[in-house]
C-alpha cells in the first residue's frame, strides 16, 4: 500500500508527548493517543470478547455435564433459561463497569506509543495506570471473597500490566480499522491495539507492514 499521508517533519526531542506521530532524535517514532471511551467502542468490544470466552467455559461445562446424565434436549431446555439470565447479568455488569472506568478516566484512555525498526510499544500513561492498579486490586479481592476465580484473575491482570509490546518478527497478522483509528497487531499470545491519528494512519500502517515479514 502506498503511503498517502503527509511527510513527517524534522526530528523532535525524545521526551515528545504530542498527539501526532513524530520521529525523535533517538530514531524512534513517538505519539500519544487520547482514545475517547464513549465514542470509540474498541476497548468495550475487547472486554466483552475476553469475558465472554471466560464466562462461556463454565456454562459449556454445565451443559455437557447435565446432558451426559440425561437427555440432551431436556438438558438444553433446563439450562437455557439459566444461561440467558447469566448472559444478561454479565452484559449489564460489563457495561456498568465500563462506564464507571470511563468516568474515572474522564472519558479518555490515554496511551503512548513508541515505534522503531524492531518493535512497537503501547503504554498506558502512569497516572491512569495507577488508577487501573487500584481498581484491579479491588476487583481481585472481590473475586477472592466471592470465590470467583475468573473475576479475581481478571482483576489481578488489570493491576499488573500497563504495557503491550509487539516484536515485528513475531507478528502473525495486521488488521487495520480506519474508521476507529485502530491497527491490530497480533502475535500468537499477544494482541496489541495501536491507535493512530487519521493524518498519520497510512504512514504507521505502511511502516508496520514493511517491518513485519511474517505477517498476513
Amino acid at each position: 500500500m502506498k503511503n498517502t499521508s503527509a511527510p513527517l517533519p524534522e526530528t523532535v526531542k525524545n521526551d515528545y508527548t504530542g498527539n501526532r506521530v513524530r520521529l525523535c532524535e533517538d530514531g524512534k517514532y513517538r505519539w500519544t493517543y487520547p482514545l475517547d471511551l464513549l465514542r470509540n467502542p474498541t476497548i468495550l468490544f475487547t472486554v466483552l470478547k475476553i469475558f465472554g470466552v471466560l464466562f462461556s467455559i463454565p456454562i459449556l461445562i454445565l451443559l455437557i455435564s447435565t446432558a451426559v446424565k440425561g437427555n440432551w434436549a431436556e438438558a438444553w431446555e433446563e439450562d437455557f433459561k439459566i444461561w440467558i439470565i447469566v448472559l444478561v447479568v454479565f452484559l449489564a455488569i460489563v457495561l456498568v463497569s465500563y462506564l464507571i472506568v470511563a468516568r474515572m478516566y474522564k472519558g479518555k484512555y490515554v496511551v503512548r506509543f513508541t515505534m522503531d525498526q524492531g518493535q512497537l510499544v503501547h503504554q498506558q500513561v502512569p497516572v491512569q495506570f495507577q488508577q487501573a492498579q487500584k481498581t484491579g486490586a479491588l476487583i481481585a479481592i472481590a473475586g477472592i471473597l466471592t470465590k470467583q476465580p475468573v473475576t479475581a484473575g481478571a482483576g489481578a491482570l488489570a493491576a499488573s500490566r500497563d504495557t503491550s509490546t509487539s516484536v515485528y518478527e513475531k507478528v502473525r497478522s495486521i488488521k487495520p480499522h480506519r474508521a476507529w483509528n485502530l491497527i491490530k497487531v497480533n502475535q500468537r499470545l499477544n494482541r496489541n491495539q495501536v491507535y493512530v491519528p487519521a493524518e498519520d494512519f497510512d504512514f504507521v500502517l505502511d511502516y508496520i507492514r514493511q517491518h513485519c515479514p511474517n505477517a498476513k
